[in-house]
């Protein structure tokens, strides 16, 4: 399979999509064929409902301070290091700030519950980078129903009977056939383990029983594949999108922790991916994954 990421303006909070996505596939150049997958980043499909949080209104409570200083000093100093995470990663963690830190643990606990908030980032999968302001944005209400309807119109527009996937770059993981995800929800066969989802999948990978197995799906709409197929899929489409993956890029670039709507017309977004389920992989960069 070969994956191919494609271009589109920056999706404001409401703004239906799928107009947007059809447009941008007949800009890129490359042909629909029957059994192509369509591959949704789940940001977009989130804004366009308007599901985003507003994490300047919550008021931090004792059980965010200890979620705060567990990911901090815990995660960051010995969890990080004996289940491996990237260093850039617990960099990030040993100097997330606090106040901001704060609200948005207290936010997770409210929305999610206390577990969730002991994960060290992407908590529920929900996603602080790419949405302005004091937004957070969790995952999709309705990611089923905007697959099929997507599917639908491209059907119409051009006559292919396409695959469409809406997936989160959180991570699936697998124990033999017994597949499992740190996420709130998944497609079916993907088992929703909440913070124990991923202790247990990073205790997988430590004692090399199992671990990572791609990236999560979370819905389909068309051909059913094994599920081991879905999240390498998923898994694909997430490594050839060009797209900020933490807050600190935007520190850099920018010099700032607000990221307003502004900023973020100026980022290049590749929210959606086709995958040639056909066509072989050619090592020649990000654009063929």
């Amino acid at each position: 399979m070969r994956a191919y990421p494609i271009k589109t303006k920056y999706i404001k909070k409401g703004e239906n999509f799928i107009p947007i996505v059809l447009e941008a596939i007949k800009n890129s150049g490359i042909k629909l064929e029957d059994g192509d997958f369509i591959v949704l980043s789940e940001k977009m499909v989130s804004t366009s409902e308007g599901n985003f949080i507003d994490e300047s209104k919550y008021k931090p409570s004792i059980l965010a301070y200890l979620a705060y200083y567990w990911s901090k000093y815990i995660w960051g100093y010995i969890l990080g290091k004996i289940f491996r995470l990237k260093e850039e990663k617990i960099k990030n963690l040993r100097i997330i700030p606090k106040n901001e830190s704060l609200r948005h643990k207290q936010m997770i606990i409210e929305e999610l519950g206390f577990l969730y908030a002991l994960k060290p980032y992407a908590e529920g999968g929900i996603d602080l980078t790419n949405v302005p302001g004091t937004y957070a944005c969790p995952l999709p209400k309705e990611p089923e129903k905007w697959a099929k309807m997507l599917r639908e119109e491209i059907k119409k527009e051009f006559n292919v009977n396409v695959n469409v996937m809406v997936s989160d770059t959180d991570a699936t993981y697998r124990i033999f056939n017994f597949y499992f995800t740190a996420l709130p929800y998944a497609i079916e066969g993907i088992k929703p383990l909440g913070f124990f989802g991923y202790l247990l999948g990073r205790v997988a990978e430590l004692f090399k029983i199992g671990g990572f197995a791609g990236c999560t799906p979370l819905a389909v709409a068309g051909e059913k594949l094994e599920i081991e197929k879905l999240v390498r899929i998923a898994f694909i489409s997430d490594r050839v999108h060009i797209t900020t993956k933490n807050v600190g890029e935007i520190l850099k670039k920018y010099k700032t922790y607000i990221i307003t709507e502004e900023i973020l017309e100026k980022i290049d977004h590749t929210p959606v991916v086709i995958v040639k389920m056909k066509e072989k992989f050619i090592r020649e960069g990000k654009d063929g994954m």
